[in-house]
């Protein structure tokens, strides 16, 4: 069996005296997507910050290929090969589609991500590249969050919320987007409220509930009410 690329043992984190996740186990292979459900609270976002080493935890905790990475610099975890589509987008107020794009690619690696392919991804971007980030639609954003990301040629994206607020025209062409995606190797992460469209796409899933792991394995393994009941923390 191929070893990982992303690999977490017994992740433990929280902000201060608050700890929010308990001893978190799972893998990521290479052109995988992993769905991490969970209802509001359980610790999605905390995991995704604790892996791209926005919130601290142990070196051992968080390998990558193999090698440790937990509790490194954000910075360094990016250059590595991990980029994170926060929720809420976070675009850069002042600067151009275009612009935002731009600074996704500083430090990237060599990859097949440039302007012009993800543009070709996602047509609109191109045609508005002059216009400020926040003078799009919230879709049209999440569409730049998502380029910015890819600029990089990232190994893994850990898409936080990705559809939250969003039209459901807009999500089902933010989705059609990820089969493309993945076809370049990328394996990515993604946290999803709507857990049908998240187990549709992914191969695995893993679902928190209070910060622990209640269920996870491959989507046709576990009936829906089973599912339901870990996402809610119900017992059966």
């Amino acid at each position: 069996m191929a070893e990982p690329l992303l690999s977490i043992r017994g992740l433990k984190a929280g902000y201060g005296d608050f700890q929010a996740l308990f001893g978190i186990d799972l893998d990521l292979g290479a052109g995988e997507v992993l769905a991490l459900i969970g209802a509001n609270g359980a610790g999605k976002s905390t995991l995704l910050k604790a892996i791209v080493g926005l919130v601290p935890c142990g070196r051992e905790m968080v390998s990558l290929r193999g090698e440790p990475i937990g509790g490194a610099r954000p910075d360094r975890i990016a250059r590595r090969g991990i980029a994170l589509v926060p929720e809420g987008r976070r675009l850069f107020r002042s600067l151009s589609v275009e612009e935002n794009l731009v600074v996704g690619g500083e430090r990237a690696k060599p990859g097949r991500w440039t302007l012009e392919t993800v543009f070709r991804l996602f047509p609109i971007l191109g045609e508005r590249r002059k216009s400020l980030g926040t003078a799009l639609s919230g879709g049209q954003q999440q569409m730049v969050a998502i380029g910015r990301a890819l600029m990089a040629n990232p190994d893994i994206i850990l898409f936080d919320e990705i559809s939250l607020g969003l039209a459901p025209v807009v999500i089902k062409d933010i989705y059609a987007a990820l089969p493309a995606i993945v076809a370049t190797g990328v394996s990515i992460i993604l946290v999803e409220q709507d857990v049908s469209r998240a187990l549709g796409v992914a191969r695995s899933f893993v679902c928190l509930q209070e910060g622990k792991v209640s269920l996870a394995g491959l989507p046709s393994e576990h009936a829906r009410a089973a599912i339901t009941a870990a996402y809610f923390g119900m017992r059966r």
